[in-house]
């Protein structure tokens, strides 16, 4: 039972469902679009009609996991109308691809001036998902506790 529980309640793709469904909601239509990237390159974003220059230029999106994946974290990347920053999202346990924020308006001088901010920003989406995963492992160990204690089920 306990291998049902870690299955349904562990790894990457249902933290990242959980993180996309926290956090997607909270920016404003003109503010940041935000962005999560798997390790199959596939994307996901709160505004995707925001960033269709990402479909028209597909070099772009290679590019920055590739940074990022290099060791330049956080990356910073200029493009058209703005710029993307972005980070390694991950936990002690789990992989789950990368961050990315684009930032309409900016010029990469601009996010590198204010780099302080976005470190901070940023490591708080890492403590977000961190918390997630926590929330999910104790969740994991009470519902296993409790197939393990029949009378507690039926209660």
């Amino acid at each position: 039972m306990e291998e049902l529980y870690k299955s349904l309640l562990s790894g990457a793709d249902m933290l990242t469902e959980q993180f996309k469904d926290h956090l997607f909601g909270m920016t404003e239509l003109e503010g940041p679009v935000l962005m999560l990237v798997n390790d199959q390159g596939e994307l996901c974003a709160n505004h995707p009609s925001r960033i269709a220059f990402l479909n028209e230029s597909p070099a772009i999106l290679p590019a920055i996991c590739r940074q990022i994946d290099d060791g330049y974290d956080p990356c910073v990347y200029a493009v058209d109308g703005g710029c993307i920053i972005g980070t390694q999202l991950a936990t002690e346990k789990t992989h789950c691809g990368r961050f990315l924020m684009y930032l309409p308006g900016y010029r990469s001088e601009t996010v590198q001036a204010n780099m302080d901010l976005f470190e901070l920003l940023l490591g708080q989406i890492q403590l977000i998902c961190q918390l997630l995963e926590k929330n999910n492992q104790l969740h994991r160990r009470h519902l296993s506790a409790l197939s393990k204690d029949p009378a507690a089920l039926c209660s």
